[in-house]
């Protein structure tokens, strides 16, 4: 609901605060006064864009505030939002000349977009006015799904419908996983061909690159090897020969001092240690492998290695990690068939209640539709729209979150006229009234607390004004009314009236308002029957409309 609405610099009204009431509230006041303005202001609550013509010619800044009690939904939004909410709704307007307007809610600067959907759950502005719900098809299908009572059939078919798009979403991925698969299970197929005919071994690369070496250096290898052995055993004064001849010596000396034993010992150990030395360095040589055929190989298997390094991992137990990685994967491509399977069946079923549940909506939909149309044309003869015909026309559709079908609403308001959509009615009294009808109907069920209604009273008088004084009534016992009118017989029915009047202050223009008490109201109604000059018979007049209003 709204609750107050405070107006700065905004056209006429330079510093203007109204409070508003629960029920029905009428503004009324003298053409140019400024009524149009405060529904004007609300509308850019709503999400209206803000122009400069807007500001009053003296002020470079417009503001308006709106302050309205907090719906559990829409805190919920706001909440996904980072916005607080407490016990009010601040919603914040503000243009500076020629530069950027600015929205804010509860003091955070916030798009329009999110003020837009936020206000939805606000406020419906009626009449001459771009948010007019009514001119949404979507909406005909809500609102005849309220006078229906499908809100739990709804919900209850939303849940299947959705885990059914949820279903049909993870089929449509597995079944395009599935058209690839064939490409990627041979891929994987020979990339665990190729690595298990390499027959890799741990640490093999070390020790490969260690041969590869010594196969390049097996000649330097093999005359190194010639050179010790010449040195040690071969040539004239070799070591193996000066120590033999040592040995001896030190054996006669022993004989002659037994204390040199132990050093007669040491010289046989070295000297029967080159000798053994000897025997391993001419196998060391005769063994050095001086095949090119080896060092190919060697070469063919690191070349090799190399390459499934490049490809699977930066070492031989990476490879064998991926490769036990890669059967696993191809383990659960080669099970997505049964998957498939699995899920197509699901789908099946629940496919199948989604659908006899959107039939049993869409029936319960047409079933209705002959009693609300009754209705709605019953009401509209009440508004003074004697000869229209309505009617709802239901169309089948592709599966949708609310069901199989398209709703949207035909009207004609004039005889001989064929029904054409109510979209493209143009006049904002017929589509005010229309309005009042659905809203009259739905009043109980119709969630949106505030509903504004801007030249509902075009081209009527008397007793249809009555009956729409009657009719807004009757809405207000469930929603806040807030209606601009010119008519006595709607006024009468206001449990709150506000009257804007201008007044001209230092060559300034200003608008004014007042809450009006039951001698206020009166006196209003009569200037209304009457004009200007109040007379005795137009306040008797009034009086009678207001007592008319009390004894419904």
């Amino acid at each position: 609901m709204l609750k107050r609405l405070q107006v700065s610099n905004f056209a006429l009204m330079a510093d203007l605060e109204i409070t508003f009431e629960k029920g029905l509230t009428i503004i009324t006041g003298e053409t140019g006064a400024g009524k149009s303005m405060i529904v004007e202001a609300i509308g850019t609550l709503c999400g209206d864009r803000m122009e400069d013509i807007i500001l009053r010619a003296t002020k470079d800044y417009a503001e308006v505030t709106g302050v309205f009690d907090v719906d559990p939904a829409i805190k919920q939004t706001l909440d996904q939002a980072g916005i607080e909410v407490n016990d009010d709704l601040i919603i914040r307007r503000r243009l500076e000349k020629g530069k950027r307007q600015t929205a804010y809610i509860n003091d955070r600067v916030t798009s329009l977009n999110l003020l837009r959907q936020v206000s939805r759950n606000l406020v419906e502005l009626i009449g001459q006015h771009e948010n007019q719900s009514l001119f949404f098809p979507p909406n005909h299908l809500a609102l005849l799904d309220a006078f229906c009572g499908n809100h739990e059939r709804l919900k209850f078919y939303a849940g299947e419908y959705a885990r059914y798009c949820r279903l049909e979403s993870t089929y449509q991925r597995l079944i395009e996983n599935a058209r690839k698969k064939n490409e990627k299970i041979d891929l994987l197929k020979y990339q665990i061909d190729e690595i298990a005919k390499a027959g890799l071994q741990k640490g093999e690369d070390e020790r490969l690159e260690q041969e590869k070496d010594l196969l390049l250096n097996s000649e330097k290898r093999a005359s190194l090897a010639a050179q010790i052995l010449v040195e040690m055993y071969d040539s004239e004064n070799s070591a193996l020969e000066r120590m033999t001849r040592a040995h001896r010596l030190i054996n006669e000396l022993t004989a002659l001092d037994v204390s040199l034993a132990k050093a007669a010992e040491q010289i046989q150990d070295v000297t029967a240690l080159i000798d053994e030395n000897q025997r391993d360095l001419t196998r060391y040589r005769d063994n050095i492998d001086f095949s090119p055929e080896r060092l190919d190989a060697v070469m063919e298997r690191i070349d090799l290695i190399y390459r499934l390094k490049k490809k699977y991992g930066p070492g031989i137990s990476d490879i064998q990690k991926n490769v036990e990685a890669m059967k696993d994967e191809l383990s659960a491509i080669e099970a997505q068939d049964e998957e498939i399977a699995a899920i197509k069946s699901e789908i099946d079923a629940v496919s199948s209640r989604v659908e006899k549940q959107a039939g049993e909506l869409s029936m319960h939909r047409k079933e209705a539709v002959p009693r609300f149309d009754r209705k709605v044309v019953r009401i509209l003869n009440q508004l003074g729209m004697e000869r229209a015909a309505f009617n709802t026309r239901i169309e089948t559709s592709a599966l949708s979150e609310s069901g199989i079908d398209n709703v949207e609403f035909y009207i004609s308001t004039n005889p001989g006229e064929p029904l054409k959509p109510l979209r493209q009615i143009a006049s904002g009294g017929e589509i005010s009234r229309i309005t009042l009808a659905l809203k009259t109907m739905l009043s109980g069920i119709d969630r949106i607390p505030t509903i504004i209604f801007d030249e509902i009273d075009m081209g009527i008088g008397g007793r249809v004004a009555e009956a729409v004084g009657d009719l807004l009534d009757q809405v207000s016992e469930n929603h806040q009314i807030i209606c601009v009118t010119h008519l006595p017989q709607i006024s009468a029915y206001a449990r709150n009236h506000i009257l804007v009047t201008k007044e001209i202050r230092d060559k300034e223009t200003f608008t004014r308002i007042n809450k009006l008490d039951e001698k206020a109201r009166q006196l209003e109604l009569a200037r209304m029957l009457g004009g200007r000059k109040i007379t005795p018979t137009t306040l008797t007049h009034a009086e009678e409309i207001m007592k008319r209003k009390t004894k419904k």
